[in-house]
């Protein structure tokens, strides 16, 4: 399954939460029932509100996507693109990039064009050989990301994630959507 963007942790969360709200509407005045499905919509706007906080710094797109929670508003473009699983670049200067397609495949693209699709291997190492090149992995998020990645992963402190470095960190493919490492993150660290 392809590595979730926030956008779909958002429509996961607005199709749920229309969901109960339809439900919650059609139940009488009082109960507990309704009670229970008023608690749950509650949960989910607080959960909607923390993938805003966390992965959309621009105030007119979380309000974009309040109107499209509370509204029924139109959808905001997407963001975030697709995490990579592997980014790497050979001795010519040529580049690799690793994505997982929507079937679970991995697709393979040497300088924009696509090269190879195949099923997802097991593991990958920090080098990659296709097409007749070796291609040593790279990693593209800021420096200063990558140095707080190296902080928090090593001292785990009490404030939380550095959830400011998120989005550069998880397009770069080392976190996922809860600031945890991924595959490729994890041979960063190792790195």
């Amino acid at each position: 399954m392809p590595n979730t963007v926030p956008e779909d942790e958002l429509r996961k969360i607005t199709d749920e939460y229309r969901h109960i709200q339809g439900e919650h509407e059609r139940e009488g005045e009082s109960g507990s029932w309704r009670r229970r499905q008023k608690a749950q919509l509650s949960d989910l706007e607080t959960r909607f509100e923390q993938i805003l906080d966390r992965w959309f710094q621009d105030e007119s797109i979380r309000e974009q996507w309040r109107e499209h929670l509370f509204r029924a508003g139109a959808e905001p473009d997407p963001l975030h693109e697709a995490p990579r699983l592997y980014r790497g670049r050979s001795e010519s200067g040529s580049t690799i990039e690793v994505f997982e397609t929507e079937s679970g495949d991995w697709e393979y693209i040497v300088d924009g064009t696509v090269a190879k699709r195949s099923k997802a291997p097991k593991s990958t190492d920090s080098v990659v050989q296709l097409g007749g090149q070796t291609f040593e992995e790279v990693f593209d998020a800021p420096p200063e990301a990558l140095e707080v990645l190296r902080t928090y992963v090593a001292e785990q402190p009490s404030g939380g994630p550095p959830w400011e470095w998120a989005s550069q960190l998880f397009v770069d493919g080392l976190i996922d959507l809860h600031f945890s490492l991924t595959e490729r993150g994890q041979r960063f660290i190792q790195s």
